[in-house]
């Protein structure tokens, strides 16, 4: 196997598997998005163990070095797989419990090793947004003629409450739910940022904001928050970081954005008065998400090992009461215990220090970074298959990138 076709899996997974969720909307049974998922995962570790043994001699070299992020991300991934233990022994979960979350939040981290080893950088983010552009484009052509199959899909799949057109059209939710849709829309943001910042400002602003628009049009008040994030974010880095572009064209964005604020208020009043009321509601609903988060972390079988990957999961329904629906680092905590709290602590310290300092070739991955964990604070979203993934190679390419600046200096 030529080691160009090696990370193909790795490389395609977001075309591959959110052209399998449009396809269930043929029928949901035939087509499982998340069996398919789960087999694609198991080719890309099947490619990474090819690539391993044909490059042992370099894996060797970087043992021998121990990088530190390359150290605490194994240890970070070896905990989550052996938690399994405590899963099933300490917490009396039934194995599927826990193999489920393996392949959705476990064997996902591998896409830490496509970062940190591919060469075809541009391949993952080109492939990543145009993937989720068009199930965005999608999403908004569903959005508007409602069909009744698809209304009766997002039913099926717990996504609206009723199946009528009203109540599917209060968020965009494309073929993955609202949850991804804007997650995936702000991650994909920063994908178009690569090639924005790459080509010095020549390509990738129209996509960014389409996915902006998608964001907002996923109406998930973290999702929105990051889109607003990210592109403070960007402006930052564009005008007054990287020098890309002379700062006249700061003050004429900031018109434009300014006549389209007010023009949008004047315009469409009611819709802009929903989008605000969901924004400043995040704080109370965080609030009321914390309750489930103290009653699960007073009840950890060990404070130090965590009740195990899945205990707390929505797979964990009906084998305890302590379940944290919403909120990602909470759960994190509960089932990883302070020991592999602080392994994933250090993980973020350590390859955001690396990231900042190397801010030119990482800022679109950094970004990643605090999106999904500024994300991660009133949703579960490091237990999704479709969100990891990037996640992770972001990690990953932040450390290649800092291992390349190290040997060029």
């Amino acid at each position: 196997m030529k080691e160009k076709a090696m990370f193909l899996a790795g490389e395609w997974y977001y075309p591959a598997i959110l052209l399998v969720y449009v396809l269930s909307l043929i029928s949901l049974d035939l087509i499982h998005p998340g069996v398919f998922s789960a087999v694609f995962m198991l080719i890309f570790w099947a490619s990474l163990a090819v690539f391993a043994v044909n490059k042992r001699d370099m894996i060797k070299d970087i043992f021998k070095k121990a990088p530190a992020v390359d150290v605490i991300m194994c240890l970070w991934l070896l905990y989550n797989i052996l938690s399994g233990i405590w899963t099933v022994l300490g917490s009396k979960m039934p194995v599927s419990v826990y193999l489920g979350e393996l392949f959705t939040t476990a064997l996902p981290m591998g896409f830490y090793f496509l970062g940190r080893f591919s060469e075809k950088r541009d391949t993952f983010h080109r492939n990543f947004v145009l993937a989720v552009a068009a199930i965005g484009i999608l999403g908004i052509v569903l959005y508007i003629t409602a069909p009744q199959f698809y209304i009766n899909y997002l039913f099926r799949l717990e996504y609206v409450s009723l199946p009528d057109a009203p109540t599917m059209r209060v968020r965009m939710h494309s073929v993955i739910g609202s949850t991804l849709m804007g997650f995936l829309s702000a991650a994909a943001m920063l994908s178009a940022a690569h090639f924005f910042i790459e080509s010095e400002g020549k390509k990738g602003k129209i996509i960014f904001f389409f996915c902006a628009f998608l964001a907002f049009f996923s109406n998930q008040r973290a999702a929105m928050v990051a889109a607003i994030v990210i592109v403070l974010y960007m402006n930052y880095l564009v005008f007054f970081t990287f020098d890309m572009l002379p700062k006249k064209y700061f003050a004429v964005e900031c018109s434009i954005l300014a006549a389209g604020f007010f023009g949008l208020l004047i315009l469409f009043r009611g819709a802009f008065a929903k989008v605000y009321a969901r924004l400043v509601s995040l704080p109370g609903a965080i609030g009321q998400r914390s309750d489930q988060w103290v009653g699960a972390a007073n009840n950890m079988f060990s404070k130090w090992l965590g009740n195990g990957l899945g205990a707390n999961g929505h797979r964990a329904i009906g084998y305890t009461k302590h379940l944290i629906a919403d909120g990602g680092l909470a759960k994190l905590y509960v089932e990883m215990g302070i020991i592999g709290t602080s392994l994933f602590v250090f993980l973020m310290l350590l390859v955001l220090k690396k990231g900042f300092k190397n801010l030119k070739a990482s800022a679109p991955e950094v970004g990643v970074i605090i999106v999904t964990l500024l994300i991660s604070i009133g949703s579960n979203m490091m237990s999704f298959a479709l969100a990891v993934p990037v996640f992770y190679y972001a990690i990953g390419a932040i450390a290649k990138e800092a291992e390349r600046g190290e040997i060029d200096s």
